[in-house]
């Protein structure tokens, strides 16, 4: 894993559903929190893939962060991703892969 960024993310503390797309989303603002060194993949254009229910998934964002991470990585929480040259964007997760050995993956 090479290291190209760091994130910060916003927990959930309370949780509500958008009306459009079904996924959870916070109902009190909270601060970001820093959650550390990452690596950081950015698609463009945006990944599809298709689901094993059919639906088809895109996003932009893979983040892959070190298993030593400790924090509350779940779909709906909002992630801030900071590039090696300084380049700042927001995403929301909607995918998370915790059981590789080596690494935290999020995607959004």
């Amino acid at each position: 894993m090479r290291i190209n960024g760091t994130f910060r993310y916003r927990p959930l503390s309370e949780c509500g559903k958008d009306p459009v797309t079904g996924f959870p989303m916070p109902t009190q603002a909270q601060d970001y929190k820093d959650g550390g060194c990452c690596q950081i993949d950015k698609s463009i254009p945006a990944k599809q893939i298709i689901g094993a229910d059919g639906q088809v998934n895109v996003y932009n964002y893979d983040v892959f962060i070190p298993r030593c991470f400790d924090g509350g990585l779940a779909v709906g929480v909002e992630v801030q991703v900071v590039g090696e040259d300084g380049s700042v964007d927001k995403f929301t997760i909607q995918g998370v892969d915790n059981l590789n050995r080596k690494y935290i993956e999020i995607w959004g």
